[in-house]
């Protein structure tokens, strides 16, 4: 349901789950919201801090166990700073790739009373400047939109919620190429698409827009793209860009690379366009 909301209105949904098993039970769905970038919190109970390590009811290591299938796990160490815990989640959730984030609740966390003074924290604290997209780099991408004959944009499934369909429709208007969100694991083989595998392999120009060339494009390997297909990558994340560029791979593939989140990028090359 979080993972839903997260989706349906891209701001963070959240889940609140027991510790022990219930929060076993939750760790599934959040792979599912890493994989589709939705933006939402997973508040697990906890055993108390106190009796960690004595075999407390429901004992687990649980912010261990949501590592691997989260942005960012870890337990409230204190009630005193759990309102910048909770600020930091949402922060983490959002910003960037989106994704979910873990924190788990110690009962005697919970429990305990603390000076509402200082213990609440300003609003700005649950929210990051989003990474631009400098100016020189958007009239750069935006070049080599306007020089390429077959361009092509593809963004992730963060573009899919909230404004991201509006700013889709900009984009392409602006810039005068299609500007297709890629959402579902079935990549080029998705019925929804169309022609879009047809469309894939003609393209001489390809704009990541914090989308990544995994399986879902079949790595962007021929005959999936042209052998000749020239990339430009915009990712928020420096291991996503890394990755990506490994990926791509002979290196003169990849024509611009830059850190950008994908909206504010849009944003900027909308700005920009001519």
């Amino acid at each position: 349901m979080a993972d839903a909301w997260a989706r349906i209105t891209g701001e963070v949904g959240i889940a609140l789950l027991t510790g022990g098993p219930g929060h076993a039970n939750g760790v599934g769905a959040l792979y599912t919201a890493l994989a589709s970038e939705s933006p939402l919190v997973m508040l697990s109970g906890h055993a108390p801090l106190s009796e960690i390590g004595c075999g407390s009811f429901q004992e687990l290591r649980q912010a261990d166990m949501a590592a691997p299938a989260v942005k960012a796990s870890w337990t409230a160490g204190s009630a005193a700073a759990l309102g910048q815990d909770l600020a930091r989640a949402i922060r983490i959730a959002k910003s960037g790739r989106p994704g979910p984030v873990h924190l788990s609740l110690p009962m005697d966390v919970l429990e305990a009373k603390v000076d509402a003074a200082g213990a609440i924290p300003a609003p700005d604290a649950f929210s990051a400047a989003p990474l631009m997209l400098g100016e020189h780099t958007a009239d750069a991408v935006n070049a080599l939109l306007r020089d390429a004959q077959r361009p092509l944009v593809l963004t992730g499934p963060v573009m899919a919620n909230g404004r991201g369909p509006m700013l889709q429709e900009k984009l392409a208007a602006a810039i005068g190429a299609p500007v297709l969100c890629m959402e579902s694991p079935r990549g080029v083989n998705d019925p929804c698409l169309g022609a879009f595998a047809e469309v894939l392999a003609q393209a001489d120009l390809i704009v990541l827009l914090g989308k990544q060339p995994d399986f879902t494009l079949r790595f962007c390997r021929p005959p999936a793209v042209d052998a000749g297909c020239r990339f430009v990558i915009i990712d928020p994340e420096p291991d996503a860009l890394r990755r990506a560029l490994k990926v791509l791979e002979p290196a003169q593939r990849v024509v611009l690379a830059a850190i950008g989140e994908p909206r504010a990028a849009a944003e900027r090359l909308i700005e920009r366009a001519p």
